[in-house]
Parts: structure tokens; sequence; C-alpha cells
């Protein structure tokens, strides 16, 4: 839904004011909260997010969903998250062919 990464200090303050809905079919998704996890961030060169290239370590946190696999057929998918003035907001119409 909504995430980022940087030191503890950052994450704890992004986490401060995150906020966030998904909506499955209609069906709201519950989210997990990741407010402090390592992670290994490999920047390519002229990347505006990590704004360096190469490989570091950080702390990433946010709101994050697992959509559960779905049955073929026709799907919306509504993700919102915000925090601070940093808002994520993306409409999807998911088409699942039979297997």
């Amino acid at each position: 839904m909504i995430n980022s990464f940087g030191d503890r200090e950052r994450c704890a303050d992004f986490m401060g004011d995150a906020r966030g809905t998904v909506v499955l079919d209609g069906e709201p998704v519950e989210p997990e909260v990741h407010e402090g996890d390592a992670i290994v961030v490999e920047g390519a060169p002229g990347n505006p997010v990590t704004g360096e290239e190469g490989t570091f370590t950080a702390t990433g946190c946010g709101l994050w969903v697992e959509i559960p696999p779905l049955d073929p057929g026709k799907h919306s998918l509504a993700i919102r998250g915000q925090s601070g003035d940093f808002s994520v907001g993306v409409d999807y119409a998911l088409t699942v062919a039979a297997p």
C-alpha cells in the first residue's frame, strides 16, 4: 500500500502517519504493518529513489498486503496509501486466465 526506507528514525516518523486501504473485489484486505525490517537495496545509476547506485542495507517500513491466489475471471483491486505529503492511489482491472 505504502512504504519507505531509511534509518529507524525515518521509518518511525513515516509509520507514525501511515494509513491506507486495499479493496479486492469489493472486500477490504487487512494490511500488515512492517515498522523496521532490515532490507538490502540495490540502486541503479540515475535512480531517483535511492539517489545512488550500488548495494546498501537500510530499514524498510510500510503497510503491505498479501493478495490471495485469485480464481479465473475478472477482478478489481484498489490501493490507497498515505503518509505525510506522500500518497499512492491505483486501481487495477485484473483478468486471471484459467490454468
